[in-house]
């Protein structure tokens, strides 16, 4: 999964089964917000909207479902989950754990091309954090980990991290004031990372990666509450 452009409208494309593709399209929508929380997802809109049969539809929140950016509420329908801060938390201190492993187990897999892929990742966030371009970065800060977190090996590993990491860059795209004063912290920190797995320094790296994990937990979860205040301010008013 990569982020899309917002304005991309739903053409199926073969031999690509109907069902990957709503989902990805979807996953895509939700994430970059044309989807809000809350929004209901009707099924019959989507169909018309699509042109196709409600079958790939339905099965396709059925995997969006179980990825946990849909809840079902019975007799009303299929709705964009809310996230929330015990969620998100939850969320994070798994993923840290995860990925840091994942980092682990990717070190003697990582060849010269891998690093210069993460090399290209890097440049990228660079350029794009210089331009304040968030999409951007965010979209190499995603390929940057998914390098690593693929020369893993473990297609288990792999697949709950990358369900886990839906949430992230979905509250990162919900939120764009989260992005605000963090780009100077993280290419460095995206910078060592990297000279660490170049040096196979197994130790350091993981425990850079799951920090600078939780770190970002904390930034999230400090925006979440200001959000929460000033929600009640406006309610008060």
């Amino acid at each position: 999964m990569n982020p899309r452009n917002a304005e991309k409208e739903f053409v199926p494309q073969y031999p690509t089964s109907l069902v990957e593709q709503v989902v990805e399209f979807l996953t895509n929508a939700i994430i970059e917000g044309r989807y809000k929380s809350g929004q209901r997802l009707v099924e019959n809109e989507l169909r018309r909207e699509f042109g196709i049969s409600r079958a790939p539809i339905r099965e396709a929140f059925l995997v969006l479902e179980k990825n946990g950016l849909l809840t079902n509420i019975p007799r009303k329908g299929r709705f964009v989950r809310r996230i929330n801060a015990k969620e998100l938390e939850e969320n994070f201190v798994i993923r840290a754990n995860l990925e840091s492993f994942a980092a682990h187990l990717a070190v003697p897999n990582l060849g010269p091309e891998n690093i210069d892929k993460m090399e290209s990742a890097l440049s990228e966030m660079t350029l794009s954090a210089k331009a304040n371009d968030f999409q951007a970065y965010y979209k190499a800060h995603y390929e940057f980990h998914g390098i690593f977190i693929h020369a893993s090996r473990n297609d288990t590993l792999i697949r709950i991290l990358e369900n886990l990491r839906y949430q992230t860059i979905w509250f990162r795209f919900s939120h764009p004031s989260a992005n605000e004063r963090s780009y100077e912290y993280l290419i460095p920190v995206h910078r060592k990372i990297l000279d660490l797995f170049i040096k196979k320094d197994i130790d350091q790296l993981e425990d850079l990666v799951k920090k600078h994990i939780l770190a970002s937990l904390q930034g999230m979860l400090r925006l979440l509450a200001s959000r929460s205040e000033d929600s009640h301010r406006s309610e008060n008013i």
